[in-house]
């Protein structure tokens, strides 16, 4: 019979970030505001190396509701080409302004204008979730 042993924490700056659950992030990825404990996570979010493809999976979120339009009388064809060119002139239209919606939802959550560009220009990737706690620490509201 094996003792049961207890599983190992992450060590380093990304354990003292506290991720929301998924309501939250639901929340979060629709343009709500999250509250002060999880402000380290969302600037975490807004610059580590994967923040596009994280901006790509909210976006996908905002625009599920898209996909209700298939619901609209009339004859398939037109339903589905009129759901696919919203849905994908919604995508180019997110990627396009990827920059100012992360600085808005920075913005948002308290934090100075430009600072996730300023972390993502002048950090590696290893140093983005140390400055991610340093950075929440000071600018609490």
């Amino acid at each position: 019979m094996g003792a049961h042993r207890p599983r190992r924490r992450a060590e380093g700056p990304r354990r003292s970030l506290i991720r929301p659950g998924p309501i939250r992030w639901l929340w979060y990825a629709v343009g709500g505001t999250l509250p002060t404990a999880y402000h380290g996570w969302v600037l975490y979010d807004l610059t580590c190396r994967t923040w596009v493809l994280r901006h790509f999976a909210r976006v996908q979120v905002m625009f599920l509701w898209w996909w209700l339009a298939l619901l609209a009388p009339g004859p398939w064809p037109l339903r589905f080409s009129m759901v696919a060119l919203g849905y994908l002139l919604s995508i180019y239209f997110s990627l396009a302004f990827l920059e100012d919606a992360c600085e808005r939802r920075l913005i948002k959550h308290g934090f100075p204008v430009g600072l996730n560009r300023k972390i993502r220009e002048e950090s590696t990737v290893d140093e983005r979730a140390d400055l991610a706690v340093i950075y929440t620490a000071y600018y609490q509201p």
